[in-house]
């Protein structure tokens, strides 16, 4: 990758100059390729990646997975990112023009931005490297959810149960095309500690229980699994997809270090329809 980040500076001084010039001089026949003011069609994003060069001017939507340490100078921050995250594939070279923009390897971004190049090299294990060279106009960082698996549907509850001063809330859902997200507040107003374990929330969906997705995400908050007494968590639980269902039920267990307090199983009815 180090050949990689030193070569990005040097590359992007040559675009620029380039841009103040004749354009791009490293290979007169793709200079007819050069489509500015166009919008890459859907179709061929995928084809990009094969030769970028032939999309030279074209610009571009995506988001993805930051995989190096960015590199900054006076002129921007340079970054490489997956535009398939999901299958770590896509390899996309950016510049930004923004200096004081802060972002860290394996953060998610998202960027809208106007295919420059074509970049060749090696990766660390002497592997050739073909990828595309973005110079971004709009770059922000994102949830882990905005490019895993994006909301199609949020539907608020804010609904609280209370047993014995042990407080549960569902406060909303997300709908996703692979997951489904609850949203829950968990709030100790007794004297002793009580304890929510995520691992033994269930959704029961037509029939089938689903069990709960970890996920390892520095941006997925999490419930706290033992609560003091006067404190409050909240997080989100990821379920696998309940697929086309007009209901589903949450089922929560919880319990209190007082054995003299019984804390029956939580249970809400989460209207999807």
């Amino acid at each position: 990758m180090k050949k990689i980040r030193v070569w990005m500076g040097v590359l992007f001084v040559m675009l620029l100059l380039a841009a103040c010039g004749e354009g791009d001089s490293s290979d007169g026949a793709n200079a007819g390729d050069q489509q500015s003011g166009k919008v890459l069609a859907e179709e061929d994003y995928a084809k990009m990646y094969t030769e970028p060069k032939k999309y030279k001017g074209y610009e571009v939507t995506q988001s993805g997975k930051v995989f190096t340490e960015p590199e900054y100078d006076e002129n921007g921050v340079y970054l490489q990112a997956f535009a398939d995250a999901k299958n770590s594939e896509k390899n996309t070279i950016l510049f930004y023009a923004d200096p004081s923009f802060e972002v860290e390897s394996q953060q998610y971004v998202q960027w809208t931005g106007i295919v420059k190049d074509e970049f060749k090299g090696e990766n660390m294990m002497g592997g050739k490297v073909v990828a595309p060279v973005i110079e971004v106009k709009d770059l922000k960082v994102v949830s882990y959810f905005d490019v895993m698996a994006p909301t199609l549907e949020t539907i608020e509850l804010n609904e609280t149960q209370n047993q014995h001063g042990y407080e549960l809330t569902v406060e909303k859902v997300e709908v996703a095309k692979e997951q489904f997200r609850v949203f829950v507040t968990v709030e100790n107003k007794t004297e002793d500690n009580i304890n929510f374990y995520t691992f033994n929330t269930k959704v029961i969906a037509d029939g089938k229980q689903l069990e709960e997705v970890t996920i390892y995400e520095d941006d997925v908050e999490s419930v706290q699994s033992e609560i003091l007494p006067g404190v409050k968590t909240s997080g989100v639980i990821v379920y696998p997809s309940v697929g086309e269902v007009e209901e589903v039920r949450l089922y929560a267990e919880g319990s209190s270090d007082n054995y003299d307090i019984d804390i029956e199983p939580f249970q809400f009815d989460i209207p999807l329809k």
